[in-house]
C-alpha cells in the first residue's frame, strides 16, 4: 500500500507541475476577487488620509479614536462590503467550479492539455459539479447545525459540574468530529465529481451510491492520500504563519514583504488544490481498472 500510495503521490506532483499553465488562471481568478472586495476600502481611505497627517502616525501604531471616526463618516458605505463580499464569494465559488470541471477534463485525457481543452471540460462537466457543490453545502450546513448543539449540550451538561477535564475531551472530540466529517463530505464531493467526468454520468443521485461504495471498499488508501495532501497543505499555512510573525511591522516597507509571502501562500493552496484533484483521479481510475489476465495458449 505505501509504494502505491508514493506513486500516486509522485504521479499526482508530475500532473500538476505539467499543467501548472492552467493555475495561472486560478490566480488571476483569486487577486482580481481581492481587487474587487480592496478597492471600495481604498479609496475610502484615500479620501480620508491622502491630505491628512493621521496617515504618518498610522503607519507607527493604530489609533482606535480615528477608526471610530472612520466608521461613523462612513458608516452607510461600510455597510455595504458585507453584501459586496457575500457576491464575490459566491462568484468566486462558481468559476472555481467551473476551473476544477476543466482541471478533472485535463487530468483524465494528458494528451488534450491545451486551453481550449480546459474551457471545454469547463463547459462539458459544470453544471453537473455545481449540483454537487449544492448538495456538498446542504451537507457543511447541517454538519455545522450538529456541531453547535453538540457544543449546546456539552455546556448545558458540564454547567454545574467542575468536571473540566471531562468537558475539554468532550470539545476536543467535537472538533474532531468536525473535522472528520468535513474531510469525509469533502472526499465524496470530489470522488463523485470526478465519477462523473470519468464515467461521463449526469445523473448525480445514481453516481453517489457508487461513489460512496468505492471509497467504503478503497477506504485505507483513498484516506491516505487525501490526508497527506490535506497535512501539506496544513504545513503550508503553519510555516507562513511562524515566518509570518518575524517579519516586522515597521519600517512600511516591510508591508511588500508580507504582501509577498502572503501570495506566496496562495500560490502554494492552489498547488494544494490542483494535487487533491490529480491525485484523486489517479486513484479513481487506477482502483477501478478492468484486470486482465493473459491466457497462454500452448500449441
Amino acid at each position: 500500500m505505501i509504494n502505491s500510495v508514493k506513486n500516486v503521490l509522485l504521479s499526482g506532483t508530475r500532473s500538476v507541475f505539467h499543467n501548472a499553465k492552467f493555475f495561472f488562471l486560478m490566480w488571476i481568478l483569486n487577486a482580481a476577487s481581492a481587487i474587487v472586495l480592496t478597492v471600495p476600502i481604498y479609496n475610502l481611505l484615500l479620501i480620508n488620509l491622502s491630505r491628512s497627517n493621521m496617515s504618518d502616525r498610522l503607519t507607527e501604531h493604530f489609533d482606535y479614536f480615528w477608526f471610530l471616526q472612520f466608521r461613523h463618516l462612513y458608516e452607510i458605505q461600510l455597510d455595504q462590503i458585507p453584501i459586496s463580499i457575500y457576491a464575490v464569494v459566491v462568484i468566486y465559488t462558481i468559476i472555481q467550479t467551473f476551473f476544477l470541471a476543466g482541471l478533472v477534463a485535463i487530468f483524465n485525457t494528458p494528451s488534450k492539455n491545451h486551453l481550449v481543452d480546459f474551457f471545454y471540460g469547463g463547459v462539458k462537466y459544470f453544471f453537473r459539479f455545481f449540483k454537487v457543490l449544492f448538495y456538498s453545502l446542504i451537507l457543511f450546513v447541517l454538519i455545522f447545525f450538529i456541531y453547535d448543539q453538540l457544543g449546546n449540550l456539552i455546556t448545558y451538561l458540564f454547567i454545574d459540574s467542575e468536571n473540566e477535564l471531562l468537558e475539554f475531551i468532550l470539545k476536543s472530540l467535537r472538533y474532531i468530529f468536525l473535522i472528520f466529517m468535513i474531510g469525509c463530505v469533502t472526499m465524496i464531493s470530489d470522488y463523485t465529481k470526478i465519477s462523473l467526468a470519468v464515467n461521463d454520468k449526469l445523473n448525480v443521485h445514481k453516481e453517489i451510491i457508487p461513489v460512496l461504495k468505492f471509497i467504503k471498499n478503497n477506504f485505507s488508501k483513498v484516506f491516505t492520500v487525501f490526508l497527506i495532501v490535506a497535512v501539506l497543505g496544513a504545513i503550508g499555512v503553519l510555516v507562513y504563519n511562524i515566518i509570518g510573525k518575524f517579519i516586522p511591522r515597521m519600517p512600511a516597507y516591510f508591508l511588500i514583504l508580507s504582501f509577498v509571502l502572503q501570495q506566496l501562500l496562495i500560490i502554494f493552496r492552489l498547488l494544494i488544490r490542483m494535487l487533491f484533484c490529480s491525485t484523486e483521479l489517479i486513484l479513481y481510475k487506477d482502483l477501478n481498472a478492468e484486470e486482465v489476465s493473459a491466457e497462454v495458449v500452448q500449441n
